[in-house]
């Protein structure tokens, strides 16, 4: 488990427990950003509040008169938590500084370690200031709730070197402390360190003396805690962090090297894929946010969007099963459907929550399918039937949502905004429909489990008819690709403006002609058609789900392995635009490759994406690729985990029967690789899976330890084996 280093100084980094959240520049500064709450989303976070603006270090030389406040010079991420080394930034003060910082993983609060080493051959008396700036407030979209900032933080209590904070208006505390010797202790609204942050905060300084013989070192720590309850659960938090932050920081590691053992992937060849891999892994933890009053659930991504999404959930919840951790799925859905039983009651899953518990959008169409779909997703890795009842009921609300409310003209088609939310594109839209019929197809599975036959059938026939519909409606013969939309002409040309007026917004030349032809060569066409108004990625969804006729298949996705739909960091957002591209865009196209028998296409496509690990933050994908946007975004974990584990190792679980199907399609260049997927949890059982060339002739060996004693059923190169050993090795030649 080793850190990445960088120095790209500006660039942005985020620790997380699952209850603090720590972002700022890598360093080691803390500035001002953001767009949800203007210029707040940096800073320290126990949600659904903010603690702290920042905290700073200043370093002053009494002997030269030289001061500083320090800026670090190389930044090393670790799963962990971040180390800052100061060396260059503190000028001619003959010291360097490293400082290490961790958010403990189930404590209200952080540690901030700083160690000062004198340089060799010289005694140096140092003075030192530890500041941090408080911020009590809330997070966004809180005043919708009647709930906002009070005028001002007060300190309460000053002594045994920590400070007591409080808002004016709320029962939100901060305690903010340290171990330096016999400080001297200051606060003020007035006070600030070399940043002058926004918000009606206060500011906590320590200051204290040291001196430092020739290669002699001193350690200190800054403590804080923090309660969106009451001023007894921070005091308590702070003391457990003051007495425990050397064995709270063990636990941290060993629980962050649990999750490097669990699916653990070992390609042989491909250090970079397996480096990317495991800190997916470990990028995906830092994104699981609990609040007590709310639940425990993975968050869209860090710093900009640290709340709940159910698109973004049921995307990044199936690479949550593949790498074993069933019980943040578990716990992510029963947030959802919790809040939308609570705000929607009728079906409909929210799409955004915030970790105050507002819900700033009820929800897009899309999401009601996609979470009916993942269901049973769930259902197959956990076999948890108690699970799926509790789920089934909401699910049939929301079908009945889809195809009553959203579908009136009754063509299994729901209208309203899906995963695209471009002003104007609210109609019928290919995810909407694509998702509607797999969840069909959820839907007539969990039906037959429990029992209801009569909704079995009901919902095999309406999912018969959805596919078939889809392939019809939405199919573009000429252009060999299914459209973003259906709709009759007179709806799409009232919007033609709108669209026109993004376009140019964007720069996009040639946009307004091309609309205007579509809307040329529909003159007199009466009725639905089929409309390519953006060409946006999720016209992939069809192949990605499995449901596109397989000649239509083979020639979209042809068509879309062209410069037109892929970029140097893998697939646009709109092949239009070209000016985008995400992990979830790229991420769907190479399961919908992979899906449809074409792993090498798969790979390229995550060879692409792999060119923006580690390009802003080191160890991570940012939401934007290949730089830009959160540094941190869980469906990244969708793109890696679900190719790999569910295509290219062909796992496909029914815990339910105590089976594990495997129909691994490994690409052409890791046919001569030996090819590792170990620790591979299923339900309460755990597998190690190997595939590696045959040990004479052409073919593979696979071996598969099963010591739960599953059956395993697998197929590979033409033929079928099974067994329910606790150690299984077959040797699967290709048959003529």
């Amino acid at each position: 488990m080793t850190g990445l280093s960088s120095k790209h100084p500006f660039n942005l980094y985020y620790n997380a427990g699952e209850y603090i959240k720590i972002c700022g520049a890598q360093d080691g500064t803390f500035p001002d950003f953001g767009h949800h709450v203007a210029n707040e989303m940096g800073g320290v976070w126990l949600h659904p509040i903010k603690l702290l603006d920042g905290f700073w270090l200043k370093v002053t030389d009494l002997d030269r008169g030289i001061s500083v406040w320090t800026r670090a010079d190389t930044f090393t991420n670790e799963p962990w938590g971040s180390r800052f080394e100061y060396d260059h930034g503190l000028s001619h003060i003959p010291v360097s500084i490293e400082r290490i910082q961790f958010a403990p993983e189930r404590e209200k609060g952080f540690i901030a370690k700083y160690r000062v080493q004198a340089y060799e051959g010289e005694t140096v008396r140092l003075g030192l200031e530890l500041l941090a700036r408080t911020d009590l407030r809330p997070v966004w979209f809180s005043d919708h709730m009647g709930i906002v900032d009070g005028e001002r933080d007060e300190p309460m209590e000053t002594a045994d070197c920590k400070v007591l904070v409080k808002d004016s208006a709320h029962p939100w505390f901060v305690q903010i402390g340290t171990d330096l010797p016999e400080p001297h202790v200051e606060t003020g609204t007035s006070l600030y360190g070399p940043e002058f942050t926004a918000g009606a905060g206060c500011g906590v300084a320590f200051r204290a003396q040291i001196e430092l013989a020739g290669q002699e070192t001193f350690e200190f720590r800054l403590f804080a805690a923090g309660s969106c309850a009451s001023q007894e659960e921070c005091t308590q938090t702070y003391e457990r962090l003051t007495l425990r932050h050397e064995a709270l920081l063990a636990e941290k590691q060993a629980a962050y090297r649990e999750i490097e053992a669990r699916a653990r992937l070992e390609i042989a060849g491909e250090t970079l894929l397996n480096e990317a891999f495991a800190w997916a892994k470990w990028n995906n933890q830092w994104l699981v946010q609990t609040v007590d009053q709310l639940g425990r659930g993975l968050t869209a991504g860090g710093p900009t969007y640290p709340w709940w999404f159910g698109c973004d959930s049921t995307y990044a919840l199936q690479g949550v099963l593949a790498i074993g951790d069933a019980q943040l799925a578990i716990d992510t859905l029963e947030l959802l459907r919790i809040k939308s039983e609570e705000v929607n009651g009728n079906g409909r899953i929210v799409h955004e929550i915030t970790t105050m518990g507002a819900v700033a959008n009820p929800g897009n169409t899309q999401e009601t399918a996609h979470y009916i779909a993942f269901v049973w997703d769930l259902f197959e890795w956990t076999g948890d039937e108690e699970l799926l009842r509790r789920h089934y009921e909401y699910c049939v609300k929301g079908m009945d949502w889809l195809l009553g409310e959203m579908d009136g003209d009754g063509d299994l088609f729901p209208s309203g905004y899906g995963i695209i939310e471009i002003a104007g594109l609210n109609m019928e839209l290919i995810d909407s429909a694509v998702y509607t019929a797999k969840a069909l197809q959820a839907m007539a599975a969990m039906s037959e489990q429990l029992g209801e036959s009569a909704n079995a059938v009901k919902y095999r026939e309406l999912a018969k008819r959805a596919v078939a519909a889809v392939n019809q409606a939405y199919w573009c013969e000429d252009e060999g690709l299914y459209g973003d939309a259906i709709a009759p002409r007179e709806a799409v040309e009232p919007k033609a403006d709108v669209m026109i007026s993004l376009a140019r917004k964007q720069g996009i030349a040639g946009y307004e002609e091309y609309i205007r032809s579509l809307l040329q060569r529909t003159t007199g066409h009466v009725g639905d058609q089929a409309w390519l108004l953006n060409k946006n990625w999720v016209i992939v969804t069809p192949m990605e789900v499995g449901i596109a006729d397989p000649d239509k298949a083979a020639r979209a996705l042809a068509t879309m392995r062209t410069e037109e739909f892929i970029g140097p960091y893998g697939t646009y957002l709109s092949g239009i635009y070209k000016q985008g591209t995400m992990t979830i865009s790229t991420g769907v196209h190479a399961v919908a490759e992979a899906a449809n028998g074409h792993p090498d296409e798969a790979l390229e496509l995550l060879r692409r994406l792999l060119r923006t690990f580690s390009v802003a933050l080191p160890g991570s994908f940012t939401e934007m690729s290949p730089d830009y946007g959160c540094v941190v975004q869980a469906w990244t974990l969708y793109a890696l985990a679900v190719p790999l584990i569910r295509h290219f190792f062909g796992v496909r679980p029914q815990a339910h029967r105590r089976l594990l199907q495997l129909k691994p399609q490994l690409p052409s260049a890791w046919h001569d690789k030996e090819c590792k997927l170990e620790g591979l949890r299923i339900a309460d059982a755990s597998f190690d899976l190997c595939i590696q060339p045959a040990k004479e002739g052409e073919g593979h060996l696979v071996t598969v330890r099963n010591e739960q004693r599953w059956t395993v059923a697998l197929e590979l190169n033409g033929e079928c084996r099974e067994s329910d050993a606790a150690w299984i090795q077959w040797e699967i030649t290709p048959r003529n």
